[in-house]
């Protein structure tokens, strides 16, 4: 797949509805969670989420996560480039300014207390860092006995690009 044809790709699974899994694990334990989440210019990811949920209690004590978002619309053998894998370093946003920043990412049309979000507050921002990312690139229908690989890596720039 040509650089633009990645790009173009990519912006149009990127209009989907943003809701993504966060994978996390803790103790050998994995976990699945879906998170509606947004991101910044720099195509980092902002959710919210409960303090005591798994994937947020998972993420205090490793920061590796795994995220993907794809088209669940499509018909199975059909979504072939429709589905982002991320690598990410995910992590609990505790900085003021950019826990600012997240609430404005997340509620842009809602008055939101940013007190509920630190301190003794129930919830927290997270944030995750994409370390690498690919685009799924056969269906199992595809495979031979010749498949090495079902995904193509995409790199940072042109994720970032795709926005």
């Amino acid at each position: 797949m040509a650089i633009g044809e990645q790009r173009a790709t990519l912006a149009e699974l990127l209009q989907l509805q943003p809701y993504y899994n966060v994978a996390t694990v803790a103790n050998g334990e994995p976990w699945n969670s879906p998170v509606w989440a947004a991101r910044d210019e720099a195509f980092n990811l902002y959710w919210s989420s409960w303090t005591q949920a798994v994937h947020s209690r998972n993420i205090a004590t490793n920061p590796r996560a795994f995220l993907t978002l794809y088209d669940s619309t499509r018909q199975r053998g059909t979504n072939n480039f429709r589905c982002l894998y991320l690598q990410c370093s995910a992590s609990e946003v505790t900085d003021q300014i950019e826990a600012e920043k997240a609430a404005k990412l997340l509620y842009p049309n809602e008055a939101i207390q940013i007190s509920d979000f630190h301190g003794a507050g129930l919830k927290r921002f997270y944030k995750a860092i994409p370390i690498r990312a690919w685009l799924n690139s056969l269906s199992e229908r595809q495979l031979t006995p010749e498949t090495i690989k079902m995904r193509l890596e995409i790199s940072l720039h042109d994720l970032r690009s795709a926005t």
